[in-house]
């Protein structure tokens, strides 16, 4: 017997009458029923901006004050149960969780219009000590570009541990790597990160992007 991914409980999966007569084995789910009831993907109620979660569909608060074009999707809120995961599988280090999402992620990509897609890099003392970007996890068989670095003068410091406004007031931590602009020149760039919280971290991603002559930047987060 299986044990779920998330919650380390043994996965029961039901047999009908069905399942008796298929032929070969039969798939086995990564997480427990209970785990993947508590992902609860944001409804049709919308921010159409940036994806927040709300009563209506008009522009949030957040948004009014950005005042730009700029758009994202996310595909769940952030939540208790989006919070868990990510002190789990980013935090915590558990690489193992990249599997509960990578479908996930995969049928968001469908769902976009896009020709490159540039996952959010992390810094180098990120890799030092957590070994793994949380973010190209989730990318396995996804073709994805990396021509964004983390400049080396950024902190190091997570997002996660900053006030609202101490993320509004972040420099610009990104760079273009060599031979981007080949790669992004006219293109439609789509970037990639686990939580949109202020938005500031996709901005600065995107006018780099933009820097490199893409013709549109949009973006996909898990949370929102």
């Amino acid at each position: 017997m299986r044990a779920c991914l998330w919650c380390g409980r043994p996965i029961v999966v039901p047999v009908t009458l069905a399942d008796i007569w298929h032929w070969g084995p039969l798939p086995t789910p990564i997480i427990c029923r209970a785990c993947r009831q508590r992902l609860q993907p944001i409804g049709s109620a919308k921010c159409p901006q940036c994806g927040r979660q709300q009563a209506t569909v008009q522009r949030c608060h957040d948004c009014e004050r950005w005042d730009d074009a700029f758009v994202n999707h996310a595909i769940f809120p952030y939540d208790a149960a989006l919070k868990a995961y990510m002190q789990q599988y980013k935090f915590q280090g558990d690489y193992q969780l990249r599997l509960v999402m990578q479908p996930l992620i995969r049928e968001a990509l469908a769902r976009e219009h896009y020709d490159v897609l540039v996952p959010i890099p992390i810094t180098a003392a990120t890799w030092r000590t957590r070994g793994f970007n949380q973010v190209t996890g989730w990318l396995t068989g996804q073709p994805f570009q990396q021509v964004l670095t983390v400049s080396a003068a950024s902190k190091p410091r997570d997002q996660s541990s900053k006030t609202r406004q101490e993320r509004l007031q972040t420099p610009q931590p990104f760079s273009l790597v060599a031979g981007a602009a080949t790669v992004l020149a006219g293109k439609r760039v789509l970037l990639l990160d686990d939580v949109y919280t202020t938005g500031r971290t996709l901005r600065h991603a995107a006018a780099q992007i933009s820097l490199g002559g893409a013709q549109a930047v949009t973006g996909l987060t898990l949370a929102r």
